[in-house]
């Protein structure tokens, strides 16, 4: 193994690991925000009393899952795609429009990146009302997924990150695998 190979490995290997970190980041937010409004609604019913800081916290883990899903969405190629229009395209032809996506996903996710931390540098300063947490942690993700986005178009692009099969591919290789049955 050269070099270059290595290298390539090494660079899928810390795509793929920071997909499992990310993952395990968004479980974890995903568990507190309904730990959270699970015990915000028990204890307004129940005792008729609410946290101050509940619905804020919640919505920065809101906030944040959301984010970080969008970033996982563009690694596993699941973001919204209309495949029927692909399917009239040549398979020959659809290679380059997957191309294309990925250039103009990895250019959404500069503009996160750039427009997210300009949006987090105006607002940490401001605090929230309940929790005194700086408004800045409400617009922190932006660049953090932006720059996510922009890390996983680009490892699409250069083929580090496996790319969506065209339709008739994905249904000659399912037919190679029931025939091989």
């Amino acid at each position: 193994m050269n070099k270059k190979e290595k290298n390539q490995g090494a660079l899928v290997k810390g795509l793929d690991f920071s997909e499992k970190m990310i993952s395990y980041i968004a479980m974890l937010f995903l568990v507190i925000m309904i730990l959270i409004v699970s015990t915000t609604v028990f204890t307004r019913y129940v005792f008729n009393y609410t946290f101050r800081w509940s619905d804020e916290v919640a919505l920065l883990m809101m906030i944040w899952f959301g984010f970080i899903g969008l970033a996982l969405g563009v690694k596993n190629s699941i973001h919204l795609s209309i495949e029927y229009f692909m399917s009239l395209i040549p398979d020959k032809y659809q290679k380059y429009i997957y191309q294309l996506e990925n250039v103009l996903v990895a250019f959404f996710g500069w503009f996160m990146l750039k427009y997210g931390y300009q949006l987090y540098m105006r607002t940490k300063a401001t605090r929230l009302p309940a929790t005194q947490w700086s408004r800045g942690l409400l617009f922190i993700m932006l660049p953090i997924s932006g720059a996510l986005v922009l890390l996983y178009s680009l490892g699409k692009m250069f083929n580090f990150i496996k790319q969506k099969e065209t339709k008739t591919a994905a249904v000659a290789k399912d037919e190679d695998d029931k025939g091989g049955n």
